[in-house]
């Protein structure tokens, strides 16, 4: 790769040393690497929650992106560590846990291989932290110049774990059946795998009232395109920056408010 970029997600938080380590490891194998953190508040061991973070980012990256990534509850088992070229010629290094389902499906696999070679390893490799001796010592290598069929045998595309997805349902009564995929931590939002269309049948929602059923939570909220167009404080229905249905609160927490958080259930239809 010309001009190489190290793509950096994990979930070991900024609190200390560990995220600059793994950093330092990066400069060391590969002076000169620009390094971009995706980020490292993943909740721990949240495999499906570092997945949603990569859902864009091989869209968003150029092709000379080395994209390292690491949520590995399985730190020194068997799980393997994988190297997978997308169509893009983007490179990405990962544990085989299901993390890499959403950015494969954004951009699909093309080749992959199993990183088992001590020469794109840090030696000696800490069994109780992979992410760093493996994941990103191997992504160092690669931007380094390392050709990724050095780093371990090939490996059949059906053999990459993919975590199970759901998509939202439209019933019978009109009403979207779906679920909570992601929070906006920053701001409390909750992110839907509901689209906009699924919801309004390709017609006009501004302003229009929409019934949200969740648990025991029933609630009557407006739908607008941006958060201004309500109160302070108060709730609203809009569609987030990558494309599909959430839930806000005008400069405060849907989440703490209402508690329909990670994975909960929710019909939404138009009251």
């Amino acid at each position: 790769m010309e001009n190489p970029i190290i793509a950096y997600l994990s979930d070991i938080g900024s609190h200390d040393e560990a995220h600059a380590l793994g950093k330092g490891l990066i400069h060391t194998i590969a002076p000169g690497v620009t390094i971009t953190d995706i980020t490292h508040q993943v909740t721990p061991f949240d495999v499906r929650e570092g997945g949603q973070y990569l859902l864009d980012v091989p869209k968003s990256f150029p092709a000379n992106t080395v994209i390292c990534a690491y949520v590995y509850p399985e730190t020194g088992t068997s799980t393997r560590t994988v190297v997978v070229r997308n169509e893009k010629g983007q490179l990405i290094v990962a544990p085989n846990n299901g993390l890499l389902t959403w950015a494969l499906g954004a951009v699909p696999a093309v080749e992959a291989w199993e990183v088992t070679s001590p020469d794109v390893m840090n030696q000696p490799v800490e069994p109780t932290w992979y992410g760093k001796d493996v994941v990103v010592a191997c992504a160092a290598h690669l931007a380094a110049g390392v050709d990724p069929s050095a780093v371990g045998p090939r490996l059949d595309l059906a053999d990459l774990v993919r975590l199970p997805t759901t998509d939202a349902v439209r019933q019978a009564d009109g009403s979207v059946l779906g679920e909570v995929t992601r929070i906006d931590k920053a701001f409390g939002n909750v992110w839907t795998n509901i689209t906009l269309d699924a919801v309004s049948g390709g017609g006009e929602l501004e302003g229009k009232t929409l019934q949200l059923v969740s648990g025991d939570v029933t609630l009557q909220l407006p739908y607008h395109a941006t958060f201004g167009k309500v109160g302070i404080g108060e709730p609203l229905v809009y569609t987030n920056s990558r494309g599909t249905v959430a839930l806000g609160l005008n400069q405060g927490s849907f989440l703490d408010k209402y508690g329909i958080g990670q994975g909960a259930t929710l019909t939404l239809s138009v009251a």
